[in-house]
């Protein structure tokens, strides 16, 4: 199974109020793209899991073009 690109949009809950987030990273399926970027979140920037919403998973297209 080849690895596809997801894009991952939520909102992260911070002192201020929430934050909106948008990013793209490579994984095999959409649970494994969404647990990437919470593990992401957590690792960079200290963020517990709780605090992480996510709120829409879309695979991309390699040329960044949404998939149908």
């Amino acid at each position: 199974m080849t690895e596809k690109i997801f894009e991952i949009k939520g909102e992260i809950m911070e002192k201020g109020g929430k934050k909106p987030f948008s990013k793209k990273v490579k994984a095999k399926t959409t649970s494994f793209a969404t647990e990437k970027v919470i593990c992401l979140f957590g690792s960079k920037n200290k963020i517990k899991r709780n605090k992480i919403f996510i709120q829409e998973t879309k695979e991309v297209k390699a040329d960044g073009k949404k998939e149908k």
